[in-house]
C-alpha cells in the first residue's frame, strides 16, 4: 500500500576492526573444518578400539570426540557472531566483544600449556640418549610449539583491541545506522 521511506544511503567509514573480524571468522572456519574431521576420526577410533584396550591404557577416543564436538560448536558460534558483526548487526557487535575476550583468555591459557610442554620437551632433549627418530620428532614438535606460542602471544593484544574497539562510541554509532 505505502512504500517504505528510506533515507539517503550513508557510506560507513573504513573500519580496520572489520579486517580483524574477517580474520577471526576465517580462522574459525578453518578450526571448524579441522575439528569436524576430528569428529570423523574419533568416531572411527571408537568403533575400532575395544573396551579391553581402553582398560589396558589406550587413550579413550571418546575424550577426543568430546573435545572435537565442543571445538566444532565453538568455531561455528564464532563464525555466526563474526558474520553478524560484518553484517552490521548490533547483536553481532556485542557478541563479538564477548567472543574476542573469551578467545583472548583461551589463547593465554593454551599458550601457557604449550609453554609448559615446550619446557618439558627441552628437559627431555637435555637428558640425551634419545633415538634419532625420537630426537627429530621432539625437535619438530618443539618448533611447532614455539610458533603456536608466538602466534597466540600476538593474537591476545589484537583480540583485546578488537573487544575495546567494538565498545567505542564511534563504532557503536555506526551499528545504530540501519543495516543495508
Amino acid at each position: 500500500m505505502f512504500k517504505p521511506l528510506k533515507g539517503p544511503r550513508q557510506a560507513r567509514p573504513f573500519a580496520p576492526w572489520r579486517i580483524v573480524v574477517w580474520l577471526v571468522m576465517l580462522l574459525a572456519a578453518v578450526g571448524f573444518v579441522i575439528n569436524a574431521a576430528g569428529i570423523v576420526a574419533a568416531a572411527g577410533a571408537i568403533r575400532s578400539i575395544s573396551a579391553e584396550a581402553i582398560a589396558a591404557g589406550t587413550p579413550d577416543p571418546r575424550v577426543f570426540l568430546a573435545w572435537s564436538v565442543g571445538n566444532t560448536l565453538g568455531a561455528f558460534v564464532v563464525m555466526v557472531v563474526a558474520l553478524g558483526t560484518l553484517r552490521w548487526r548490533e547483536w553481532g557487535r556485542s557478541a563479538m566483544r564477548i567472543a574476542a575476550g573469551v578467545l583472548a583468555v583461551w589463547a593465554i591459557v593454551t599458550a601457557v600449556i604449550a609453554f609448559q610442554q615446550w619446557q618439558a620437551i627441552g628437559v627431555e632433549l637435555g637428558q640425551g640418549g634419545l633415538e634419532p627418530e625420537q630426537l627429530l620428532r621432539d625437535v619438530k614438535l618443539r618448533s611447532i610449539l614455539v610458533v603456536g606460542i608466538v602466534l597466540k602471544a600476538v593474537s591476545v593484544p589484537v583480540l583485546a583491541w578488537l573487544g575495546w574497539t567494538l565498545g567505542r562510541v564511534s563504532v557503536r554509532q555506526q551499528f545504530a545506522q540501519p543495516a543495508l
